[in-house]
């Protein structure tokens, strides 16, 4: 019988991938050797099976990158010291150098403007009323992309349910999608909630973020994508939009932030531009996360 938690290595030739498999098995360590139930479990919003996850360990086939991705965040989360942060990226050149001896193609993680939308409360209505707020949801972010002047080529739309995540190939959207965030947008969301009388009001808690993103036909990876969802669903925001009398609350990751802030600050002065936001610390399983949220009109 087993050490409870060790995974079996498989018999693979000294080379890349090996190399990578090796490193997986020493992050599973330095993680405690959190069993394949507890992996999976973790795993579980990804589709990410229990045979998955033991395959990347075990089998000699080459796992896709999703999947070494997804365990790079869980493990490096629990492993004292690590981040997920520090071990992607040599553990992704590790990946690539194997899928390229392999000859795999290899999707390229692209700089992108990520934009979450999500609705408040939405649990808490019946299937007609959450109907009619997924369909505001998407009409809202269409409208704000359409003013921005994002065409259909540079985005990238995936619905996770409740929420809409907007990638956009062009980071240059930052400021003018910032600007009207900040400006016409808070006044719009309300006007459309007063019109809207009778019915559950899309009350938004909104996050914009600058991440490297890869799109493949599994969907859309990346540890900064991963952390700006973190802002999205944390008590943070969600108490923030509780509070606010606005029906929206806006909350900048800390690279957008400091982004914007070089450039041109989407038409506010740079005084006006450090006075609309404060810095807070977001508590999430990584440990606090420095964002910024703005102070709407």
């Amino acid at each position: 019988m087993g050490r409870p938690g060790v995974l079996h290595k498989p018999e693979l030739p000294d080379g890349e991938h090996k190399k990578l498999n090796d490193a997986l098995h020493r992050l599973h360590l330095l993680a405690g050797r959190p069993s394949l139930t507890v992996m999976a479990h973790e795993l579980r919003a990804a589709n990410i099976s229990k045979s998955t996850i033991h395959n990347a360990f075990s089998s000699p086939r080459f796992p896709k990158w999703d999947v070494v991705d997804a365990l790079i965040e869980i493990l490096a989360s629990r492993a004292p010291g690590l981040t997920p942060e520090e071990q992607l990226p040599p553990l992704y050149d590790c990946w690539v150098r194997a899928a390229d001896v392999d000859e795999i193609p290899v999707a390229q993680p692209l700089r992108r403007l990520v934009l979450l939308a999500d609705i408040e409360r939405f649990g808490s209505v019946d299937d007609v009323t959450r109907d009619h707020l997924l369909r505001r949801l998407h009409e809202f972010v269409d409208r704000l992309m359409a003013t921005v002047g994002v065409d259909a080529g540079q985005r990238h739309r995936a619905d996770r349910g409740d929420s809409v995540m907007e990638l956009i190939d062009n980071t240059a959207a930052l400021l003018p999608t910032l600007s009207a965030l900040l400006g016409h947008v808070p006044a719009y969301l309300h006007d459309e909630n007063e019109r809207s009388h009778g019915t559950h009001p899309a009350r938004l808690r909104i996050v914009l973020a600058t991440a490297h993103v890869t799109i493949d036909n599994h969907g859309c990876l990346g540890v900064e994508l991963n952390a700006a969802v973190r802002l999205l669903d944390s008590d943070a925001l969600r108490g923030a939009l509780r509070e606010s009398a606005q029906d929206m609350v806006l909350c900048l990751s800390d690279a957008a932030y400091h982004e914007a802030g070089q450039a041109q600050q989407g038409g506010l002065s740079p005084a006006d531009f450090r006075t609309s936001f404060e810095r807070v610390a977001v508590a999430t399983r990584n440990g606090l996360v420095t964002a910024w949220l703005a102070h709407l009109q």
